[in-house]
């Protein structure tokens, strides 16, 4: 038994690791976690530390909840009731992952006086959650050495919309991404987090990387919404005048167009 105190210790350790590693250890770190929390050969305590784990995890611990749910639903009687009373505060603190607990959270009331104080708390800090708490995991995650984990966050920030525009300083150091699609995604995130905004400097040369894209799809797309934002774009001239004897037609047009626009070239 005290091997497994040991491995709670060792993996709310993982709670220290750096930002760039720790999207990669989230889902294992709270799925270990709340296989302790399930199992019912272990000890009250032990499953209490836990639970109490992931509840410092937070939003991060969102893998947790299915597990987090079963022990809430099975579990009963005055010996587990500092487990039941953890997982509720756990659930609380993981936040608008959870949301979808709160029937549950509702059926286990009446259980004790501790219970379902540990309910009321939880269930106004699930109502209460602000996309804050996801936009701060999903910034977080645009730090991993995974792409995938990266894309899936800037697409995610960008669904969030004005709403997540704290999280912009953050989107806008991955405009440099060097796989394309979260290059694509970041570009489109902040446009819809900053819908008033002028394109930055940044912005217009990330658009401009496809210039050089070997699929002449990118590459005409990339000239088209350059010469949408005319004299802004000015600034990447040099990278429209290189593509002035393109192979394809189409996007020969497209940059003749755009080289007008920003007022490259007479029309």
């Amino acid at each position: 038994m005290t091997r497994v105190l040991v491995a709670v210790a060792a993996l709310a350790a993982g709670l220290h690791a750096p930002a760039a590693r720790s999207d990669e250890i989230d889902d294992r770190l709270a799925r270990q976690l709340s296989g302790v929390v399930r199992d019912p050969r272990l000890s009250v305590g032990q499953r209490v530390a836990a639970a109490k784990t992931l509840g410092k995890l937070g939003p991060r611990a969102a893998a947790a909840v299915p597990d987090l749910v079963v022990v809430l639903e099975r579990v009963r009687g005055a010996v587990s009731e500092p487990v039941q009373e953890a997982v509720v505060e756990a659930l609380g603190q993981i936040g608008a992952p959870a949301r979808g607990t709160l029937p549950v959270l509702a059926r286990a009331s009446a259980r004790s006086l501790d219970i379902d104080q540990a309910i009321k708390r939880s269930t106004e800090r699930i109502l209460t959650a602000s996309d804050d708490q996801d936009v701060d995991a999903l910034t977080e995650q645009l730090g991993s050495r995974d792409a995938s984990v990266r894309l899936r966050a800037v697409k995610a920030l960008a669904s969030l919309g004005p709403a997540a525009k704290v999280a912009a300083p953050a989107v806008a150091a991955v405009l440099g991404d060097p796989d394309p699609d979260v290059r694509r995604g970041a570009i489109v995130a902040l446009r819809l987090m900053l819908p008033a905004a002028r394109p930055t400097e940044a912005v217009l040369r990330a658009i401009a990387v496809d210039l050089a894209d070997p699929d002449p799809g990118f590459r005409l797309l990339a000239a088209r919404v350059l010469g949408r934002f005319g004299l802004a774009a000015a600034v990447v001239t040099p990278d429209l005048e290189a593509l002035r004897n393109d192979p394809d037609p189409d996007v020969r047009r497209a940059v003749a167009d755009a080289l007008v626009r920003v007022g490259a070239a007479a029309p």
